[in-house]
């Protein structure tokens, strides 16, 4: 089956329950077509449970006890409604093994030959700070004639500024290709350190439009992250989540911009997220959108009373403090966009720690038809948007596309 630009395999941005399909909601050439990144579960995962039987975390116990007959109601319509789509994605190619640990389920992230982007980061250090400027933006079309080092890409903010796709040729310690979307730029580098290169580009100083969406997905501390023994795994050494307060996101969004933040079950980071960074970034939780990963039947990744693990991720979304009340909508714009609720995505995973990518859900609710969005810790470049991060060209290398 085809599947649409946006990923969407059924439903509506707008609707409560919409299904999506990861790999291709992510920005691809029209002219290549994705590998396949991972075998899909055909069957759920079998996960040991705590000793005690007792669940280590009670808040996120009490919070799944109010949002599981909702979940198990929505389980129920994408079984039945949308059963036509069932199963997903299935490939002759792939098959799918009965692991007991999902996170060793996702250990085998390395496509063969594919560059070591955070290797190289960390042999350069604190030393890039010393003779890079934070004002520079490079324009792409006459770079992409030849190679250029990546030493060069790293830590300034380059664009494309085509309607179009473009090679990119990168010397890392040989030459590779990259393939950047129309009309998208990105910042390569680690968060703290390349912190002031995004102020100076999109601050309240930059005088630039502020970002009508702005998500993150930082690298949580957690216990599935200390388990994984994927090569790549992303490095939480390079990034101190209290940094986070430096960012100021609402310096960086326009007026009745949304931030949205993925976020693990940990009530520990929950509380972080709603109580301290939040109130310091002047922003109000609006909605939370709960990704449900299923196997490509439909099912749970692994059983939805689990006492220490769920099945799910979720995505806080807020508003700034000014821009939630009323009064404060006041252009037609602004009145014509779709009203943020609650929402549930199913997808089934792919690579670690992908999530799905939110273009296509995301601008209804956004206050201009044309809108300008980031992503901050991207994986990946996505067309039309800024991504920023230490892996941000990493699906985005050639060796991803047939």
């Amino acid at each position: 089956m085809q599947q649409p630009s946006n990923g969407i395999i059924h439903g509506q941005p707008t609707d409560e329950v919409v299904l999506i399909d990861i790999v291709s909601s992510l920005s691809s050439p029209y002219f290549l077509q994705r590998k396949p990144s991972k075998a899909p579960l055909t069957v759920p995962l079998v996960i040991p449970e705590p000793q005690s039987g007792e669940p280590f975390d009670p808040a996120l116990a009490e919070r799944h006890t109010k949002k599981r007959e909702w979940i198990k109601t929505n389980l129920a319509r994408l079984q039945n409604e949308y059963s036509q789509h069932l199963p997903l994605r299935l490939s002759e190619q792939l098959q799918n093994t009965l692991i007991n640990d999902p996170d060793v389920q996702l250990a085998d992230d390395v496509y063969s030959g594919e560059p070591d982007l955070l290797a190289f980061q960390e042999n350069l250090g604190a030393a890039w700070i010393s003779y890079h400027d934070t004002d520079t933006q490079v324009d792409l079309v006459p770079v992409s004639l030849q190679a250029i080092s990546l030493v060069d890409i790293y830590g300034s903010i380059h664009h494309n500024p085509l309607s179009d796709w473009m090679t990119l040729k990168i010397t890392i310690d040989k030459e590779y290709e990259y393939m950047i979307p129309p009309k998208s730029s990105f910042l390569l580098g680690p968060f703290t350190s390349t912190l002031p290169v995004f102020r100076s580009a999109f601050g309240k100083s930059s005088n630039t439009p502020g970002f009508d969406f702005v998500v993150l997905d930082p690298p949580w501390n957690n216990r599935s992250a200390k388990r994984a023994k994927h090569k790549d795994s992303y490095k939480t050494s390079t990034f101190n989540v209290y940094d986070l307060f430096k960012l100021n996101v609402t310096d960086s969004l326009c007026d009745g911009g949304i931030v949205g933040i993925w976020m693990t079950n940990s009530t520990k980071w929950r509380t972080f997220l709603l109580e301290k960074l939040f109130p310091a970034w002047r922003v109000e939780m609006v909605a939370e959108w709960t990704w449900v990963k299923i196997t490509v039947h439909g099912e749970p990744i692994f059983d939805l009373e689990h006492p220490a693990r769920k099945p799910y991720e979720t995505l806080i979304l807020a508003r700034p403090l000014s821009a939630t009340r009323p009064s404060s909508l006041a252009s037609s714009d602004n009145n014509d966009r779709q009203k943020l609720e609650d929402k549930v995505i199913f997808a089934t995973p792919d690579i670690h720690s992908r999530k799905p990518c939110l273009k296509g859900i995301i601008k209804p609710y956004l206050p201009n038809s044309d809108p300008r969005c980031c992503e901050i810790f991207a994986r990946n470049l996505t067309e039309g948007w800024f991504s920023w991060g230490n892996e941000v060209l990493r699906s985005n290398w050639r060796g991803f596309w047939t």
